[in-house]
C-alpha cells in the first residue's frame, strides 16, 4: 500500500497526455479549424483584443460578401460609363480598361479579395496604437463602395 500512496500524491501513474498544451500558442489565421472550429470569439474577459477565431459571425460574412458584389458592380459601371466618355481616374485602372476590359475586371477583383479577407481574419485587431478595431474598415470599405456605387449609378441614369 506504500507505493501506492506514493503514487497517488505525486500525480496519476499513466499520464497519458503527452502532447503540448494547444492553448500555448494562438489559433493561426488559417488553419484546419478555419472551416470546422469552434471558436467565435473571446472566451475570457480581456482577450478580445488581437485574437484570431475559427469561425466568423453571419453579419460579417455578409457584410464582406456585400463588399465583393459592390466591387463587381463598381467594374460593370466603370467600364460602361467609360464606353460612354467617362474616365478612370486611377492610372494603373485606366491602363488595364483601355487595353483589356476582361484583365481589368480579373485584376480589379484579384486584388480587392485577398484585401478583404485579410480585414476579415484580422477583425478583433487594433490599429493606431489600439485605438480603432479592424471591423472599424471593414464598414468603411462597405459605405466607401456603397457611396461609389451610388455615384456611378447616378452618372449612368444621366447617360
Amino acid at each position: 500500500m506504500r507505493g501506492q500512496n506514493q503514487d497517488m500524491e505525486s500525480g496519476p501513474v499513466n499520464d497519458r497526455r503527452c502532447r503540448s498544451d494547444r492553448r500555448a500558442k494562438p489559433t493561426k489565421p488559417l488553419s484546419r479549424y478555419t472551416f470546422w472550429g469552434r471558436r467565435e470569439s473571446a472566451r475570457r474577459a480581456g482577450e478580445e483584443r488581437n485574437l484570431y477565431v475559427d469561425r466568423y459571425r453571419p453579419a460579417l460574412l455578409f457584410t464582406v460578401l456585400f463588399i465583393l458584389i459592390l466591387n463587381v458592380f463598381d467594374a460593370y459601371f466603370t467600364l460602361h460609363l467609360t464606353e460612354h466618355g467617362a474616365r478612370e481616374i486611377n492610372p494603373f485602372m485606366k491602363y488595364l480598361v483601355e487595353k483589356d476590359p476582361l484583365c481589368f475586371l480579373v485584376i480589379k477583383y484579384i486584388i480587392m479579395v485577398p484585401c478583404v479577407i485579410f480585414l476579415l481574419v484580422h477583425k478583433n485587431f487594433y490599429v493606431f496604437r489600439g485605438k480603432i478595431n479592424v471591423k472599424v474598415f471593414i464598414i468603411l470599405v462597405l459605405i466607401f463602395y456603397a457611396a461609389l456605387v451610388g455615384y456611378e449609378l447616378l452618372l449612368y441614369f444621366r447617360l
